[in-house]
């Protein structure tokens, strides 16, 4: 039975008895079923086989993201991510970011509705605010961890089990986190293109270019 605020999208979406639909938990697991019945408060459905993990990649992809001002453009580049198929959203804070808080409710929402209209299983974990020092310690978690800047060299990437992405606020790194941040032995420091761009743009480019990759291999 599908009650709540599940029912009130699937009547905007007009689904009609005897219609195919999959329910995914967020966590890995998917049902397949088909509508039984439509009552006024709930849908009545018929789960027929489950399936772990659709829709998702075997690569380990997480993303830090420097905390934007615009709330707008920050919420499109975590609802990008989350379509590209990250595992974890790191909300960073560095020298240039202006703001120091994420409205977390605002970003579940969106992860819920682009794992609905993408066909994954997972919900990305939202990992509280984290500045960049703190964000440091965990790159051994990690077999690569590529930080996006425009001194950087061309961003290529090869085949990683992991890989963390970095992308800065508006204005970038400060020069001292480059410095300190190419001092780690499993960073590069790499860029997208030879002129700047918008810090949801970097995160939308960056992920293109890996998934372009991964359909290589």
């Amino acid at each position: 039975m599908i009650s709540g605020e599940e029912y009130k999208h699937l009547k905007a979406l007009r689904i009609q008895k005897g219609e195919r639909i999959c329910i995914v938990n967020g966590k890995g697991l998917s049902a397949f079923g088909f509508v039984k019945g439509i009552s006024k408060n709930y849908y009545d459905v018929k789960i027929l086989n489950f399936v772990e993990n659709l829709g998702e990649i075997e690569k380990k992809v997480d993303i830090a993201v420097g905390i934007l001002e615009n709330k707008e453009r920050y919420e499109y580049a975590f609802e990008k991510s989350v379509e590209f198929r990250i595992s974890e959203f790191y909300p960073l804070i560095t020298k240039h970011t202006q703001k120091l808080k994420i409205e977390e409710e605002r970003l579940l929402r969106k992860g819920i509705s682009a794992i609905k209209q993408t066909y994954r299983s997972r919900l990305p974990i939202i990992n509280p605010p984290i500045y960049l020092n703190e964000l440091m310690k965990k790159f051994k978690e990690y077999d690569k961890v590529f930080v996006f800047d425009l001194e950087g060299k061309k961003f290529e990437y090869s085949d990683f089990d992991s890989t963390l992405l970095v992308v800065g606020p508006e204005g970038g790194f400060a020069e001292s986190e480059i410095k300190s941040l190419a001092r780690r032995k499993n960073v590069e420091i790499v860029k997208i293109c030879d002129y700047p761009l918008r810090s949801e743009t970097a995160v939308v480019s960056a992920l293109a270019i890996l998934t372009n990759q991964f359909n290589q291999m």
